[in-house]
């Protein structure tokens, strides 16, 4: 390709290999000269099926490439049911799981995405299907069809793109061992061709079971002693192992238009085949591959020089490497710059219809890191292949890779059957990128996943990569964890000033949840006089310009009533908490109000509101009662009068049971229920030291308040009445936002709202915090976001919950520590956003680039059904599940469980009421087709994961069980165990069902 529009870029690449589990450790092992094929016991191979007298002969090779967690899938994720993930292909498991974490690498969202994204990919044949046939359970309750669809290459290519919701092309590629790269020449054509944006290219093979070993037979392609040596003197032979590889495309202007990382760029590709200009249809042919070769070098533009290292195909056969070896020599020519030829079949066998593809990433690695790794087991190079006098040489020791500027690989992949393909690609220099400058303030991480056990495990990979990359940008994390990552159900955010903190956070689980399935209702809780500090607000006000807009907005209300300005105060470091209360209420005010606006401003929206004593002034004013000018004139009126009453003193205690005398006689009120453990009383001084003194005798724990007067008493007597009569001049709303009342405990009414005698006797009563707590509890709130300084309505919205609820508590504080108010702010809105992801976060997570970061923790848990091939051996018997295949790490065993289905004309239809019995029957039914979750979760079959095939099946067996015309429709209309219960029933009984 001479005209760099029509360059090809590798932007991502993904890869499963025996020991090595993606591309940095299949690389390691490449560089390391490390083989991955390893000796099978008698014990493996026995367990896979094979017969004692067949393994104990010593033609039966007890060596493989062993692929770890084949039997391990998350299901939940892809929405199968476990029994339909029982039977579906290993092969195609592993494609879903791994195109994720394609597209993840490249940070694309496939559901927000705008990018055509193309799907070309190939599949070994299906050996799973074999053992799954076997079980006439699954089959049976599942359907022919169902476990068919689940294992026919066919469906590969197109279940990636539904799973995936991925709208470009979608082409099943099959060409035997040169699949995968045939499959990157067709999307590098289809990207060419604007058929689509990107593209995901490979191909994947596993035989079950793995440990089964091979006959050799003498003659045949096979090694005698399971030890691959391409290109060496003594090779005898290859060993089928099992693997994936997968590579991302796109065109190279649009990568580096998005910012992408380039591993290498492919040049040009070409695919032939042989015809009929050799042995035998399963034999390579020299003037096919020549043919090929040749082709993709003048589409690259290249000259035969500019290659210098070459992937063979390398299958170590007698045969096949000194054909191949001719052909390069004839297309690439003897003389010129110093070629290595390399092959990785040494270290993990040939990897049948996934070869190609693992060639074509082995040589990107090859000019991204310029090193060319060992081939191992070569020993001496095979003389047939005449390298001597040649620029061609066995690349038998590792070494950099000569030459400055732009370097050219080659990969070949052939066919059994004659197709053939060959890719060349060239180097990529990219840019540097600048140094991130580091974030001005806190960072917003946001995460998802589909489940609990999910999401635990991505706070655990996030956790770890942040540890071991120093140098990451914060700001870049949170960037592309915000618009390179799926939004899944069940979320997770946290703020963080730095990396350090931000990995203390994820390790001790300190972040904020959320899932689509829970309430998404945040209330407010607004604090009181009390909580006031020196200079609150003011970190956050130089640090966001949003709420210093709203504090000018709300202090200039405040001042059209002070005889200063309150500003002076909030930008001193004084004493605030122990001032005049005539300043202190109107200072919080204006804090808190401001808080509140900025966080709407930003997306957070409260569902309720709820304020302790001065607090509820606030939380009305944002609610809709009061417009911001009439509550400034309200709440400066209020701490006048309030602060012209007669001294008292308050008492904080943690129960009330000793002050009953005290109580009854009048001299003592409790002016706050905060929780069931902390109760405030209020009364003259002398009353007050009496308490106290009673505290003592009595053990209560207890603490004198920093206040000058005897709020929420009857000493605010005369306050109240004088504000009675200016409350009357004032305008009242309906709230917007549903309010809490402090005096009732539930929610305010409209004539509570609007009602001069509420907001004066406001003063006088009891603040029930923990009534109004628990009413909040009762409406399904867990989410609370403490508007005003310290955490102090936290602690109380916590105790109210009680130690058991508490854990299902998210708390986020607006004004935490002093120093970084800046930060728990950043943290409330954290906390929005996991109630509502549409919550914009885009201050807090902002960024010139994307970066790397962990993919998808997906839950391993562990789908087999008997994989036998038929050996007939000691361990396997028909319709019984064999040894699970082993699975690595911790893994929850969800595969298929012996049902107990009822049988025909088992029909419950002679009792009374027989609607258990029938919800009996009918669950076990539906656990038959979707594991056990059908009747523990009554939700609807569909819900359920279930599919229209399976809904068939289903309905066949309820007709055959009860023996009536269950139809589609009542099905489809009750899909519910509940709902067909009620069905059948109906239909047992001849009356109407009421569903």
């Amino acid at each position: 390709m001479d005209n760099d529009d029509e360059l090809i870029a590798i932007v991502s690449m993904e890869c499963r290999l025996p020991q090595a589990d993606d591309v940095d450790a299949f690389w390691q092992k490449l560089v390391n000269g490390e083989s991955a094929i390893r000796d099978l016991t008698d014990a493996e191979v026995a367990s896979a099926g094979v017969p004692t007298g067949q393994r104990s002969r010593p033609d039966h090779v007890k060596r493989a490439g062993v692929l770890e967690g084949v039997a391990e899938f998350d299901s939940t994720y892809f929405g199968y049911s476990p029994r339909e993930a029982d039977v579906l292909d290993v092969q195609q498991r592993l494609m879903l799981q791994s195109s994720v974490s394609l597209l993840e690498r490249a940070n694309i969202d496939p559901q927000r995405t705008q990018q055509r994204i193309g799907v070309f990919a190939g599949s070994g044949m299906s050996t799973y299907l074999f053992g799954a046939l076997r079980r006439r359970d699954l089959v049976d309750s599942l359907g022919e069809m169902v476990v068919r669809h689940g294992n026919d290459k066919d469906f590969l290519a197109t279940r990636i793109s539904y799973k995936l919701n991925l709208r470009g092309p979608s082409v099943n590629v099959q060409t035997a061992c040169s699949t995968g790269l045939v499959a990157v020449h067709s999307a590098v054509q289809s990207l060419l061709l604007n058929e689509c944006d990107a593209a995901i290219a490979g191909a994947v093979h596993i035989r079950v079971p793995q440990e089964s070993g091979y006959q050799y037979q003498v003659g045949g392609v096979l090694s005698p002693d399971g030890v691959c040596r391409p290109l060496g003197a003594e090779a005898n032979g290859t060993l089928f192992t099992n693997g994936l590889g997968l590579v991302l495309l796109k065109r190279l202007r649009d990568a580096i238009a998005d910012g992408d990382d380039v591993h290498a760029v492919i040049a040009g590709s070409a695919v032939n085949n042989d015809g009929a200009e050799k042995v035998s249809f399963t034999a390579p042919s020299v003037s096919g591959q020549v043919g090929v070769l040749s082709d993709a070098l003048q589409v690259s533009g290249a000259k035969q020089t500019d290659i210098t290292y070459i992937e063979a195909h390398g299958t170590g056969t007698a045969l096949g490497d000194p054909i191949e070896i001719e052909a390069i020599k004839q297309a690439y020519g003897l003389d010129g710059a110093r070629c290595g030829i390399g092959s990785l079949k040494g270290n993990f066998g040939h990897l049948n219809i996934a070869a190609g593809i693992i060639g074509l990433i082995k040589a990107a690695l090859v000019l991204k890191h310029k090193y060319v790794p060992p081939t191992v087991n070569v020993g001496e190079v095979n003389p047939a292949l005449e390298l001597d006098g040649s620029r061609y040489f066995v690349t038998t020791e590792g070494h950099p890779l000569d030459g400055d500027g732009d370097t050219w690989a080659g990969v070949s992949a052939f066919g059994m059957g004659g197709t053939n393909g060959h890719v060349i690609l060239k180097s990529f220099e990219q840019t540097p990128a600048e140094p991130a400058a580091p974030a001005d303030g806190p960072s917003i991480l946001t995460f998802s996943a589909r489940s609990e056990a999910a999401l635990r495990g991505q706070a655990t990979a996030l956790a770890q990569h942040l540890a071991a990359h120093p140098e990451g940008s914060l700001a870049e994390y949170a960037y592309t964890l915000r618009e390179g990552r799926t939004r899944h159900p069940y979320r997770a955010s946290l703020a963080a000033v730095d990396r350090a903190e931000a990995v203390s956070r994820l390790k001790a689980g300190r972040y904020h949840r959320g899932a689509e399935a829970d309430s998404d209702e945040i209330a407010f809780v607004f604090a009181g006089q009390g909580t006031q500090r020196g200079a609150m607000g003011a970190v956050l006000a130089t640090k966001n310009e949003r709420f210093a807009r709203r504090l000018d907005e709300a202090t200039a209300a405040v001042n059209e009533h002070m005889d200063f300005d309150v500003n002076t105060y909030l930008g001193s470091d004084g004493q605030v908490d122990s001032i005049d209360t005539s300043v202190a209420q109107p200072l919080l005010f204006a804090v808190e109000y401001a808080l509140a606006a900025t966080l709407i401003d930003s997306g957070v929206r409260p569902r309720y509101v709820l304020g302790h004593s001065l607090g509820e002034i606030v939380a009305a004013t944002v609610a809709g009662v009061f417009d911001l000018r009439s509550a400034a004139a309200l709440v400066v009126t209020r701490a006048r009068l309030m602060g012209r009453c007669e001294t008292g003193a308050m008492l904080a205690v943690d129960r009330l049971e000793p002050f009953a005398d005290l109580l009854d006689g009048g001299s003592l009120v409790v002016a706050a229920a905060n929780s069931p453990q902390q109760h405030v009383l209020s009364g003259s001084h002398e009353a007050i030291d009496a308490a106290a003194a009673l505290a003592v005798d009595a053990g209560v724990h207890h603490q004198r308040l920093a206040t000058s007067h005897a709020f929420h008493s009857p000493l605010m007597r005369e306050a109240a009445d004088r504000f009675l009569e200016f409350l009357t001049s004032c305008t009242f709303r309906a709230p917007w936002i549903p309010l809490v009342s402090n005096i009732t405990g539930g929610l305010l009414t409209e004539y509570e709202a609007r009602s001069p005698h509420y907001w004066a006797d406001h003063l006088l009563r009891t603040v029930d915090f923990a009534t109004s707590v628990d009413t909040l509890r009762r409406l399904g709130v867990r989410r609370f976001i403490e508007i005003g300084p310290g955490r102090s309505m936290s602690n109380l919205v916590r105790a109210g919950f009680g130690p058991e609820a508490a854990s299902t508590l998210e708390l986020a504080q607006t004004l935490g520590e002093p120093e970084h108010e800046d930060e728990s702010f950043a943290d409330a809105v954290a906390l929005g956003w996991t109630a509502d992801p549409d919550v914009p976060i885009d201050e807090y997570a902002s960024a010139a680039r994307m970066t790397s970061l962990p993919t998808y923790a997906f839950e391993r848990h562990v789908h087999w059904v008997e994989p036998a091939l038929g050996f007939g051996g000691d361990t396997a018997r028909s319709g019984e599940p064999a040894a699970q295949a082993p699975a690595t790490g911790p893994a929850t065993t969800t595969g298929p469980a012996t049902t107990t289905e009822p049988a025909a004309g088992d029909c419950p239809g002679d009792l009374d009421d027989p609607t258990e019995e029938i919800r009996r029957v009918v669950g076990q039914i539906f656990e038959s087709f979707l594991g056990e979750a059908a009747s523990a979760h009554d939700r609807g079959f569909f819900e359920l994961d279930g599919n229209s095939l399976m809904a068939i099946q289903l309905i066949n067996k309820l007709r055959e069980t009860f023996e009536l015309d269950f139809s589609v429709r009542d099905f489809y209309e009750n899909s519910s165990v509940s709902g067909t219960t009620n069905v059948i029933k109906a239909l047992l009984l001849e009356e109407p069902a009421h569903v």
